[in-house]
């Protein structure tokens, strides 16, 4: 029988336990008793935090109904609209990475935490000019970019933007690489398949999926980052672990929220005051 090596309370009510092959997951009712102590090795195990943020990410999953419907009354499904205003979501994320992680990178120096600044430092390198895809993407589809994502800020994306700053600004700043992680992998489930399906709803000829095609599983970016940071949170103290996994945890939860999407009739308005003309038979 496995055992399980390392436990942690993600939220109320909710506990994560794993061993280095897999994880559980406790939803606890009120009156039921917790599984155990919260328990986490003084050094870490490569094996053991892969199933520790497996765990934590899936803790934030929720059902969300495939009919879910707009504030507007219209059922949810792919369209171009609503791939533009993922478009101005994407850019509110990718726009606060660099900074955010090189004042985190500041703060860790500034403990003398130099390997895990030098790490921060990497992820705002490698993320830097991310937000230009976006920006790049809705120019292609005939929008003046930087006035549109002034004024079309999608919620749950500043949501996530809002969390990541306060762990930022935490006592312990190092949690940011479980918000990091949580949107990193979780952009592995945008497959060659599914961007090939956006891909369709964009009228032929245009390429605007420049920022979607780089937070995929396309190509091996993304795979690499949660790979190697995976390797380098093993190697962290154990309250830094335990930060990082509740803060996955907790982006997973925000990326799982109900969607913002005011709906075709709201987005088609504002497109109107854009002056936007696109293909009428791509709005179908």
């Amino acid at each position: 029988m496995e055992t399980f090596k390392e436990s942690i309370q993600l939220a109320p009510g909710v506990y994560l336990q794993a061993s280095p092959k897999k994880f559980r997951l406790h939803r606890l009712l009120p009156w039921d008793a917790a599984p155990g102590s919260e328990t986490f090795g003084e050094t870490g195990d490569i094996d053991l935090m892969r199933q520790l943020m497996a765990g934590a990410l899936y803790a934030g999953f929720v059902q969300r109904s495939p009919a879910e419907k707009n504030p507007d009354g219209s059922v949810s499904a792919p369209s171009l609209l609503r791939y533009i205003h993922s478009l101005a979501g994407s850019y509110q994320t990718t726009h606060a990475t660099p900074p955010t992680m090189r004042r985190v990178a500041e703060r860790l120096a500034a403990r003398g935490q130099q390997s895990a600044a030098a790490h921060c430092l990497k992820v705002a390198e490698e993320e830097a000019g991310h937000d230009a895809l976006a920006l790049l993407d809705l120019a292609a589809l005939g929008l003046p970019a930087q006035e549109f994502v002034a004024r079309l800020r999608p919620i749950n994306a500043l949501a996530l933007v809002e969390l990541f700053t306060r762990l930022a600004d935490s006592e312990q700043p190092i949690a940011v690489l479980g918000y990091a992680y949580a949107l990193e992998r979780s952009a592995l489930f945008s497959t060659e398949a599914s961007v090939a399906a956006t891909e369709r709803l964009i009228p032929a000829g245009i390429k605007a999926t420049r920022c979607l095609r780089v937070h995929s599983a396309v190509g091996d970016t993304e795979t690499r980052h949660v790979s190697e940071s995976i390797a380098f949170m093993s190697t962290l103290p154990q309250q830094d672990r335990a930060a990082i996994v509740r803060a996955t945890h907790q982006t997973s939860s925000l990326l799982c929220a109900p969607h913002n999407y005011p709906g075709d009739a709201a987005m088609r308005a504002l497109l109107d005051e854009f002056g936007w003309v696109m293909a009428e038979e791509a709005l179908a």
